[in-house]
Parts: C-alpha cells; sequence; structure tokens
C-alpha cells in the first residue's frame, strides 16, 4: 500500500513510529514553495534554421504549500542572470523594469497539487552553434526557487551569415536595459555622456539622454558585446554609435538602405525600432527618442530605462503628444535593376559587407561577375551591356 504526500510517494512501513517519521521528512522537502518540472515543448538540442522565431512553454507542478498568485507581481519564471541569447520575450506586458520574465499562462493562481505554464518567444540566431537560456521560477518576494530550466537550441548552418542579427539585437536589449552599456558611457543629457563600469545599474529612470546610444548598441556591432551586427558609425568616440535619435534612424538606418518606415506593428519583427516624437510633429525626421521592438508588441529602452513594456501604451500614457513612427530593418541588401538605353544597371547598399554578386545563364550554375561595381555614395552600381539571352543575378556570399 503507498501514501500519497504533497506529490511525493512515501511507503507505507511498520510500526508505526516509522511512517510517522517518514511523513514528516517528506512534509519538510516540500513545505513552502516547491516545484516540479512536467513538461516543456522544446526539447534540449532541437535543431533550427537561423532567424526561426519559436516559443517554449513549460508547464510546472507545485508540489509545495503556498499557492501561487498570478501576474507579474505574483509568481514569475525569471531568467536567471543578464546573459540572454536567443531574443528572449514574454507574450505579455510588464510595467517594471527586470530581466526577461514570463508571468502564469491564462492569469490563473496555482494551488498547490495543481499545475501551471509559462511561455515566452525567442529567436534563432544567425550563426550556428548551441545556444541556452536559463530560467528559475521566482516569488511574489522575488525568491527563486525550484529547478532550473533552460530552451536549449543547435542553429544549422543555412545560408548567409552576414544578415541582421535579431536574436543578438533583442538580448543585448535583454541584457542592459537596466544597465549601463558593454561600452562603460551612458549619455546624461544632449552634449555629454558620463564614464561608468559595464553592466553597472543605469543612472536613475527618467535621467540622461541615453537613447540612441543604446539602440546603436543593440542593432550594431559594439565591439565588448555585440548585438544585430549592422555597422553604426560611432559619431562621438569613446562611446559607441549615434548618439542622436533622428540621426540614428533617417541618417543611419532609413537614408543608406538599412531600413524602411512602415505603419503597423504586424509589419514590425522582433529587432526593429520604435521612434517617438513628444510634440505631436508627425514627421519623422523629427524624433525626440528611439527604442528598440522585442517583438510581441513589446520595447526597451534607455534612459528611461524599460523593458518588456507596451509598445502602445507605454509612452503615449505619458506623453499626451507622443506620435509613434516605427521602423522595419531589412535582414540583407536589396538589389535594384533599371535599363538606361542599351546598359542595364544594378545596384545595392554598400552597408552590408561581404557579398558578392553572381551570375548565371540557366540558374543551374553561379559564376561571380568578375567586373566591379563603382561606388556612388552609400550605394554599389554596376553598368554592363545588354546582350542576346536571359542571365540571371543575385547577391550572396561566398560560399553559400
Amino acid at each position: 500500500m503507498i501514501v500519497y504526500f504533497a506529490n511525493k510517494v512515501c511507503p507505507r512501513l511498520k510500526p508505526f513510529f516509522i511512517l510517522t517519521g517518514l511523513m514528516l521528512a517528506c512534509a519538510q522537502v516540500q513545505a513552502g514553495d516547491a516545484a516540479s518540472l512536467g513538461s516543456v515543448t522544446i526539447t534540449n538540442n532541437t535543431p533550427m534554421l537561423p532567424r526561426t522565431v519559436f516559443t517554449q512553454t513549460w508547464t510546472f507542478t507545485n508540489i509545495g504549500t503556498t499557492t501561487w498568485s498570478a501576474t507579474y507581481s505574483g509568481y514569475t519564471l525569471n531568467m536567471v542572470t543578464n546573459t540572454d541569447s536567443l531574443g528572449a520575450s514574454p507574450m505579455t506586458n510588464k510595467t517594471y523594469l527586470s530581466l526577461p520574465s514570463a508571468a502564469i499562462n491564462g492569469g490563473k493562481s496555482v494551488a498547490p497539487g495543481a499545475k501551471g505554464s509559462y511561455t515566452m518567444s525567442f529567436v534563432a540566431p544567425e550563426v550556428p552553434g548551441n545556444y541556452v537560456d536559463t530560467f528559475q521560477l521566482n516569488t511574489a518576494s522575488s525568491v527563486f526557487f525550484g529547478p532550473q530550466v533552460t530552451v536549449q537550441i543547435t542553429v544549422i548552418k543555412a545560408g548567409s551569415t552576414n544578415q541582421y542579427d535579431r536574436a543578438r539585437a533583442i538580448a543585448y536589449a535583454n541584457n542592459y536595459a537596466g544597465f549601463v552599456n558593454s561600452d562603460g558611457y551612458f549619455w546624461t543629457n544632449g552634449s555629454s555622456y558620463g564614464t561608468f563600469s559595464p553592466g553597472t545599474n543605469a543612472p536613475g529612470s527618467g535621467s540622461g539622454d541615453d537613447c540612441a546610444h543604446f539602440v546603436s548598441c543593440c542593432i550594431g556591432s559594439e565591439p565588448h558585446m555585440r548585438g544585430g551586427g549592422l555597422h553604426i558609425p560611432s559619431r562621438v568616440p569613446p562611446t559607441y554609435g549615434e548618439p542622436g535619435a533622428s540621426k540614428l534612424v533617417n541618417d543611419v538606418l532609413i537614408a543608406p538602405g538599412y531600413a524602411v518606415e512602415v505603419f503597423s506593428l504586424t509589419n514590425m519583427e522582433p529587432g526593429d525600432v520604435v521612434g517617438w516624437n513628444w510634440s505631436g510633429d508627425t514627421n519623422i525626421a523629427n524624433l525626440n527618442h528611439v527604442t528598440i521592438y522585442l517583438g510581441n508588441g513589446l520595447l526597451g529602452s534607455h534612459s528611461s530605462s524599460a523593458l518588456d513594456v507596451s509598445a502602445n501604451t507605454w509612452y503615449q500614457g505619458s506623453q499626451s503628444l507622443a506620435v509613434r513612427h516605427l521602423v522595419h530593418i531589412l535582414d540583407a541588401p536589396t538589389m535594384l535593376a533599371t535599363r538606361a538605353g542599351t546598359n542595364y544597371i544594378l545596384s545595392w547598399g554598400t552597408n552590408w559587407s561581404g557579398y558578392q554578386l553572381y551570375s548565371s545563364a540557366d540558374l543551374s550554375s553561379w559564376s561571380p561577375v568578375a567586373k566591379s561595381p563603382v561606388v556612388r555614395g552609400v550605394t554599389n552600381v554596376l553598368t554592363n551591356a545588354m546582350s542576346s539571352g536571359a542571365t540571371f543575378y543575385r547577391l550572396t556570399m561566398p560560399g553559400n
């Protein structure tokens, strides 16, 4: 005969005093906050194509004696340290700054003996390899308990590794939204910056003017902790990137062809950029603030340090004249073809380095085009004379 106590199996033994002691031992192990992992949707070492957006759901059984309260003020599943590598994003917004975390699915509390699930979305990085994020349950009093759990994938090689890495862009935001950037600088107003230890707490909420610097690091190639990998020039060394919100969006992203403005969140992807104007001006050229889009309708930002806040209500609620601008970053160069008399002209941006133009007569085999393009401003331009027969062109990384 078997006796079940708090989801632990205790054998019925004789004499009675042995049973009593064993039951007390089981009760002590399970008292308070305790959990066991029941199932996951993504098992360890699952193969993924680069840039795949996927979700992981962990289901736990409450084997303790306390009820897990719902919402972000209750029992959450939190990233253990700020070492995100998979662009973790919860499914619903928070109203405070913290490391990536998820609330109980469905917003319902979990009583002792019952089950509760937590879900987050992730992005497979651009570069092949093994990646893992680690989480643990956290009480309403911010105490970790239960087993540490992971989402662990293997990104397989699939084409170019020189596209915009959305996973790294969001991972940078998750790791530094509440902290000084990896270059060790924080802009305190529009014309000056302070020097700090990277990874230390960011200056108080609302102070400073670090928004474009933060987004530059998220989407760019800051040497200490690379983000999405775009080439973002450093206008004010030694700080990394572009410190001005309007210049970052218009001069660095849109003008050279890295990005385009879109007009719905449905056209946005994790790792895109959201700009803001505080004075009701609808002209994207006059932005006052810039944030990183994390997916699922959520934002991350400096200097009013925020993570996983709503892209629909966060600033509109605090700034009555706030106007939002959505900026979608392109993943790779786009090649344009035009005709000029008996010539055809191919053009593409210079900002994605390492790409080679290839041609084919029948799509079965491809050869690099020997003629080099002419650089005109931020554009590669190649002019060829038209000939009989079909010729196909593509831009790709050599070897892919």
